[in-house]
């Protein structure tokens, strides 16, 4: 990929080849995710080859205090205070001895016939059976949906409580306590590390490094899906204005008598659909574009009333909804563009 080469002392080179790597992937944010037994970002992958969690975390600090990245709450974990491990497991104990050795009992009614037994008095191969009526009732948890089981399949909780295998104690709460599956250590929420782990989105300030990148690869794809409609299709295009002056669009495509026009939004900025209201005033096409790769939610209710579609680059399916609404077009199928257009446009 080529880039523009920027300060260096604004971007290390770790930092500038972490973020060249996420435009050549299309990504646009990265969530932390658990891998072995520590935590990396999805697309980032290559990157934990060489640097551990801790590095990669002063990574993308460092590119947030640089603008590059924003940071949003997401998730958080438990990490091992003695080996750094991910892989932790929460076990219950009994608040008198500390033993991990205790059960859980717990008293079920099956509604139907009326009988009361402990839990594991009703488990069987298929889930739940009632000891008394032989009816399966099956999953647990659904079983105490009243909404959604059957009558003759419903149960409710009475009550639950725990027994110490060691020392016979009954309690309604157990203590928690963690063990490291890496280094076996046995630890508490006292000295558990718990870390944020944040979600981190690009800024638009990576078009210093990657200028329009985004927009290119967008529109690569709306050309592909344009070309295999039979549509001649020109990108940066220009078409002169009924004021006489010429109006430019990230894509043009002809077919026949039918001229759709398509802008790209990389950030989701309300100036990009203004700008293209404005271009829309000066041209004749009825069918106008705005590929918004940002995901404003507010884009598609202001466009609406101008007929501009607005696709959303964040839904899965918008090349999907674009190719549809181009077989609408080149049918000729007016009146269900009209009708269809906006609740395919603003999915």
């Amino acid at each position: 990929m080529s880039s523009k080469k920027i300060d260096a002392t604004k971007l290390s080179t770790t930092e500038e080849k972490l973020l060249n790597s996420l435009v050549d992937k299309g990504i646009r944010e990265i969530k932390p995710k658990r891998f072995g037994e520590s935590i990396i970002y999805e697309g980032l992958e290559d990157l934990i080859k060489d640097n551990n969690y801790k590095e990669v975390m002063k990574l993308l600090k460092s590119l947030k205090k640089k603008e590059y990245l924003t940071e949003h709450n997401y998730d958080s974990a438990i990490f091992c205070p003695r080996c750094g491990s991910i892989q932790v497991f929460s076990k219950y104990n009994c608040p008198q001895c500390q033993s991990m050795s205790i059960e859980k009992i717990q008293l079920i009614e099956h509604i139907f016939c009326g009988f009361i037994g402990n839990r594991n008095e009703f488990e069987g191969p298929d889930g739940l059976v009632c000891p008394k009526c032989k009816t399966i009732i099956g999953d647990f948890l659904g079983a105490q949906n009243k909404k959604e089981t059957e009558k003759n399949k419903q149960i409710r909780v009475i009550g639950s409580s725990f027994v110490c295998d060691k020392c016979g104690s009954k309690f309604e709460k157990p203590t928690t306590s963690h063990v490291c599956q890496n280094c076996k250590a046995a630890f508490t929420y006292r000295e558990a590390s718990y870390e944020k782990l944040p979600l981190y989105k690009l800024t638009d300030k990576i078009e210093i490094l990657s200028p329009k990148r985004f927009e290119r690869d967008a529109l690569h794809q709306v050309e592909k899906i344009f070309s295999e409609k039979g549509y001649s299709v020109e990108i940066d295009g220009k078409i002169m204005g009924k004021s006489g002056v010429e109006q430019s669009f990230d894509l043009i495509a002809r077919k026949n008598k039918n001229l759709i026009l398509l802008d790209v939004s990389a950030w989701g900025r309300q100036t990009d659909l203004i700008s293209l209201l404005g271009k829309k005033m000066d041209v004749d096409s009825q069918s106008i574009f705005l590929l918004d790769l940002g995901g404003n939610p507010n884009l598609s209710a202001l466009a609406k009333p101008y007929k501009i579609v607005v696709l959303d680059g964040k839904d899965d399916k918008h090349m999907e909804n674009l190719t549809t609404i181009i077989g609408e077009i080149t049918d000729g199928a007016a009146e269900k563009r009209d009708s269809s257009f906006w609740k395919r446009g603003k999915k």
